[in-house]
């Protein structure tokens, strides 16, 4: 594996590097195919983009719009890569072989790729046809990473009968940084803070880099002020963060869904199948016996 230096602005994430690193430097004409998942706000596109820099790919980042727009601004980024001009795509297979000709190997990223497949639902398949030995690409050494931030619509990719099914030779999922890297990401000493901070912020980079513009307490006594001035702010992108977080879950559209999960959360419950436990009433009085017909009788 060729030694690619992570940039100093990129926190943390080795282990992530490396499995980057692995797959965009790989020999072998097999890797041609990886996906990287996990929730917003994680660093997942600033750790591709540092990546796509380093040695020197092609960073595509998808929106929220038509096929036509999408294939428009496609043509935009691509054009520098061939001397500059403008390109005009008329569909994703004019787009993907131009795509591989100019690109015939290093790294490719297409971030966000599920707002694509939302308006291209044949772009899976025409990915595979590019990719495969006998496709276009031949035997190029292009390697192609589809980022998302939608878990569920990452993971169908990869499912049963998806056309990419066995293709993908790395399959990374980001997740938050754990306790320890999240008290050095916020510059916190202190144990006890340190446990205080992440219980709340969990270990999001973006929470203390766009969500509070660097602002972290600075002692265990200076704790509750900031969370009054971060989390408990109106005007405090955190202040609604949690109801965003469930709105992801395209599966819970019910408000009070959302208020009974947060409940569950706050009063301690972590597992993912809690439900509230059955506690019978205790009466002091005598308790009526049920006979049959449902009649109510009193025992003696």
């Amino acid at each position: 594996m060729s030694s690619v230096t992570k940039p100093a602005h990129v926190f943390g994430r080795d282990r992530e590097w490396a499995g980057l690193v692995k797959f965009a430097t790989s020999p072998s004409p097999d890797v041609r195919l990886g996906l990287v998942s996990g929730r917003r706000l994680l660093g997942k596109t600033h750790l591709l983009d540092a990546l796509t820099r380093e040695v020197g790919g092609f960073f595509f980042a998808a929106a929220d719009e038509t096929e036509t727009a999408a294939l428009t601004r496609f043509g935009q980024a691509l054009a520098p890569h061939t001397g500059g001009g403008r390109l005009a795509f008329a569909n994703w297979d004019e787009a993907l072989e131009r795509l591989l000709s100019v690109v015939p190997e290093g790294l490719v990223v297409i971030d966000e790729f599920p707002h694509l497949r939302r308006v291209s639902a044949s772009l899976p398949s025409l990915i595979q046809h590019h990719l495969d030995p006998r496709g276009p690409a031949g035997q190029g050494k292009t390697r192609l990473l589809l980022c998302g931030s939608a878990p569920e619509a990452m993971g169908r990719l990869l499912g049963d009968n998806a056309p990419l099914r066995g293709r993908a030779s790395l399959d990374l999922v980001v997740r938050p940084l754990d306790h320890k890297a999240s008290a050095r990401f916020w510059g916190l000493d202190d144990p006890r803070l340190a446990v205080l901070v992440h219980s709340i912020v969990g270990g999001a980079p973006a929470y203390r880099r766009e969500f509070v513009a660097g602002d972290a307490p600075e002692s265990v006594e200076d704790f509750d002020a900031w969370v009054a001035r971060t989390v408990l702010n109106p005007a405090s992108p955190l202040y609604r963060e949690a109801r965003y977080l469930l709105a992801e879950r395209v599966d819970v559209r019910d408000r009070a869904i959302y208020h009974a999960v947060l409940g569950a959360i706050a009063a301690g419950n972590a597992t993912r199948g809690y439900r509230e436990p059955y506690r019978p009433q205790i009466h002091r009085h005598r308790a009526p016996a049920f006979g049959p017909g449902g009649l109510a009788t009193h025992r003696p």
